[in-house]
């Protein structure tokens, strides 16, 4: 806020007329330009698929989970090997959680 009034040498107060300034027009931006146009890049390539990912596309199965897989390949492996069949029901069971 603008104090109007001034105090004089004997100690009075004197009213400054205030006028009213207006603000010096601010500056033109410079125009602005478009970026320059960029080529399209090139899709990456396509990775070689490894022995396990496409026999896991091939039987559709790769939406299954890993351990899953793991699990059913546990289960089969035991039951090949003739293995106890209360393990055998422990980890059936695990792979139904």
């Amino acid at each position: 806020m603008y104090n109007r009034y001034i105090r004089n040498d004997d100690g009075g107060f004197t009213r400054q007329s205030h006028t009213e300034q207006t603000p010096p027009p601010k500056p033109q931006p410079p125009p602005v330009e478009p970026p320059p146009e960029k080529p399209p890049k090139a899709p990456p390539p396509a990775q070689p698929l490894g022995f396990l990912s496409g026999i896991l596309d091939r039987l559709h199965l790769g939406d299954i989970d890993t351990g899953d897989l793991l699990l059913l390949l546990l289960l089969f492996h035991l039951f090949r090997e003739g293995g106890d069949e209360e393990l055998l029901i422990a980890v059936g069971l695990l792979l139904i959680l």
